[in-house]
């Protein structure tokens, strides 16, 4: 077995944990009806399931909110003060520290599944330059 066949058994590893934490994150967010309520700020997903371009809205906003929130929690409140969301209505300073307060578990499987899409990025490279 070659250096170049471990780059591709790492590659796949991680490209399956990938796939595993991240739908982890849908089924999270899509069973969660008060953070689809928060973030959105209404109940037009009560009792139905989210699409994929709205759970990678989603996802997006959580991973945005927990970001700035980890380098100041003043700048996340100067950050929401200043914009406003065509998409999120709804996210304001309160609903960002409740969402970075009660759904860590969710921000943790967009952690770890990030982790693995920056393997899957090294692996690529550098299969690709083996």
């Amino acid at each position: 077995m070659n250096i170049k066949d471990l780059i591709v058994i790492s590659l796949i590893l991680s490209i399956i944990f990938w796939a595993i934490f991240h739908q982890m994150a849908s089924k999270y967010i899509n069973s969660n009806e008060i953070l689809k309520k928060k973030i959105f700020g209404k109940d037009i997903y009560k009792k139905k399931s989210m699409d994929i371009s709205n759970i990678e809205l989603v996802v997006t906003a959580v991973m945005m909110i927990n970001v700035i929130d980890f380098f100041s929690r003043n700048s996340l409140e100067f950050f929401l003060k200043k914009r406003s969301f065509l998409i999120f209505s709804n996210i304001n300073f309160e609903t960002s520290i409740y969402i970075i307060d009660h759904h860590k578990k969710l921000w943790n499987y967009i952690k770890v599944s990030m982790f693995f899409m920056i393997l899957i990025i090294i692996f690529t490279i550098t299969f690709w330059t083996y």
